[in-house]
């Protein structure tokens, strides 16, 4: 399985396919290794990618870290 493996912020994002969900799906983690976030299913690698970015500045934008 491959998995794309992004820091963006200080959080980790990790993008990979489902077989379960049937679609990319991305998690967040915080920089200790602890799970902010999963998502549902994506089409495209690069749209959970972009989604990921969008909810990491969410969580930003909310807690201010």
């Amino acid at each position: 399985m491959r998995i794309m493996i992004e820091l963006y912020k200080g959080y980790e994002i990790k993008v990979y396919w489902s077989s379960i969900h049937r679609g990319y799906v991305f998690c967040i983690f915080d920089m200790d290794g602890t799970g902010i976030k999963e998502s549902g299913a994506y089409v495209y690698e690069e749209n959970a990618l972009l989604g990921a970015k969008e909810t990491v500045d969410e969580i930003i934008r909310k807690t201010g870290k």
